[in-house]
């Protein structure tokens, strides 16, 4: 079961079904990417259902964008709370029954969005979103740890994460035309009940690689001799609940690795979730679009980010070695691709809509790629692939920290300003502080001994 890559690759490697076996895209563990992936494209276009309907929203209810701001960010309050104990949860119960729970609280949350009647309930609806929608990540990862090979990681978490890209892509124009043809309420009850159907597949498909029915042996084996050393799937049955489980948490933030891992994801976050929150209402506001075609117009960064993002995952799966892998070399281009992203400086001083579109573009690329390798790379350090739920909930808790101020900070500079301009200025000059970070802080694995 546990033989080594290179024997594996003389002999019976070579018939039809070895070759389908190493071949991520004709395996059979492809329908778990493909699981991860829609999540992450559902989880989003719950996400941006609001951003779309925002200016037929502000205007019923009368919120001016410092009110929009902070319900933008509301569903990140409950968010980053949940991260850290969803990704314990991960590792203590596995994700298939976690993963359960949580998209059906988000998907019920999404749906009432649909009901408000004024404030106090959107931000409760925006709050069990944030809780549901927790656990995506750090499962995710989890996920990526034990089912695939660690000379697939990079193109995996690629596509796992671009799915964030491809939900906006997605649900800008099928939100903005669910707005237009049936209103906006009911758009957020159609959109928020797609989490049921997907949910219909998970229990279906996902379990455990060495208790799936549907893998073939020779797969199963291939997986868990390359994994790096995943748990196998008894593991988290076997785990009990006390606080000394919980320690792992306080001795992963002693590791200054894992701080430099999330505060780079967070810079990151912070100018991804400013273009998911009000890349709409910039396009309304300071271009005159017409919602349907802002929601058609913002969705072309979005499409270009999920091809390239994708790309340059491979591409570093492709010339990292396993030696630089384990080393964090994939750390060198996490940070070329944060400083790439930085680009987005350049939209303070262009007026052309379409140079500005083609500077987002490039932009939002670059954090899909930024944002998958460091996912990647978190993989990379991790030690112990038991740890590698709440390694996740830290991760992603980083990220969202900064991603829960944008909303609002760019809130109140578009109200004091009455521009976008110092709001883009800010975000690109967050992206340079963390590629220092990263350069700074990422260069060790993370172990307890």
């Amino acid at each position: 079961m546990n033989t080594p890559i290179k024997e594996q690759q003389e002999g019976p490697v070579n018939s039809p079904t070895s070759q389908r076996v190493g071949s991520l895209l004709k395996s059979k563990r492809f329908y778990i990417v493909m699981l991860l992936f829609t999540a992450q494209i559902i989880n989003y276009i719950d996400r941006v259902n609001l951003s779309v309907a925002a200016p037929l929203i502000s205007k019923e209810f009368d919120w001016d964008p410092a009110t929009m701001g902070m319900i933008f960010s509301s569903f990140l309050w409950t968010y980053v709370l949940c991260l850290v104990p969803a990704g314990w949860l991960t590792d203590m119960i596995g994700a298939r029954k976690l993963n359960a729970w949580a998209i059906s609280i988000w998907s019920t949350a999404a749906m009432l969005t649909g009901t408000i009647t004024g404030l106090p309930t959107m931000l409760a609806a925006r709050l069990a979103l944030g809780v549901g929608e927790a656990a995506t990540n750090p499962s995710g990862g989890k996920v990526i740890r034990d089912w695939f090979p660690v000379k697939e990681r990079g193109l995996v978490s690629s596509i796992f994460q671009c799915g964030t890209l491809a939900g906006p892509a997605i649900g800008m124009p099928f939100v903005a035309w669910l707005v237009v043809t049936s209103g906006w309420r009911m758009s957020f009850v159609i959109a928020g009940a797609l989490g049921f159907v997907w949910l219909i597949f998970w229990h279906k498909f996902f379990y455990n690689p060495k208790e799936c029915s549907w893998l073939p042996p020779e797969e199963r084996d291939y997986i868990l001799a390359n994994n790096g050393g995943a748990e196998t799937a008894e593991a988290p049955v076997k785990k009990q609940f006390s606080f000394k489980s919980l320690s792992v948490v306080g001795r992963l933030l002693s590791q200054k690795t894992m701080w430099g891992l999330a505060v780079a994801q967070g810079c990151i976050i912070y100018t991804l979730y400013l273009f998911l929150t009000w890349l709409p209402s910039y396009l309304v506001l300071a271009k005159n679009f017409t919602l349907m075609k802002a929601g058609i117009f913002g969705t072309l960064p979005y499409v270009i980010a999920v091809i390239l993002g994708i790309f340059f995952g491979k591409l570093s799966d492709t010339i990292l070695t396993p030696e630089n892998v384990a080393k964090g070399k994939r750390r060198q281009m996490v940070i070329g691709f944060m400083l790439l992203s930085s680009v987005v400086l350049f939209t303070t001083v262009v007026d052309n809509e379409y140079a500005i579109l083609l500077l987002i573009s490039l932009s939002l690329s670059a954090i899909a790629s930024a944002l998958s390798l460091n996912v990647a790379l978190t993989n990379d350090l991790i030690g112990d692939p038991a740890i590698a739920g709440t390694a996740f909930g830290i991760l992603i808790l980083g990220g969202n920290t900064f991603g829960l101020i944008a909303p609002i900070l760019t809130g109140y500079i578009v109200k004091s300003t009455g521009s976008f301009s110092s709001a883009f200025f800010l975000a690109g000059a967050i992206l340079i502080f963390g590629a220092f970070i990263s350069f700074s802080l990422t260069r060790k694995p993370i172990r307890f001994n």
